[in-house]
């Protein structure tokens, strides 16, 4: 099955909360900022894991933002090699490594 890549993003008011759903995230994915992170997943493994996400969360007060992370052409690795290194080849985004 075909791994694609999912950027997930939320705002957790209860620091009780925010520990479990950064726990979650960080086991699995590519932290880009804190509450940012990367994801490579099946349709399966996505669909399980933004389930999983949502009980975290209190919809009263949070918010979880599921999208899909499109690697346009263009798009390539600088700075030091690690897994989901991307930078896009654009120049006002010279110096900034995503």
């Amino acid at each position: 099955m075909p791994r694609s890549l999912w950027l997930i993003s939320y705002d957790i008011s209860s620091p009780k909360r925010l520990r479990k759903m950064h726990r979650r995230c960080a086991a699995a994915g590519w932290q880009l900022q804190k509450s940012v992170f990367v994801f490579e997943l099946t349709p399966t493994e996505r669909h399980t894991l933004c389930h999983e996400l949502e009980q975290l969360i209190d919809a009263r007060y949070d918010r979880l933002l599921c999208l899909p992370f499109d690697t346009p052409p263009g798009s390539f690795h600088r700075g030091p090699s690690g897994h989901l290194l991307l930078a896009l080849a654009d120049p006002r985004l010279d110096g900034f490594v995503f």
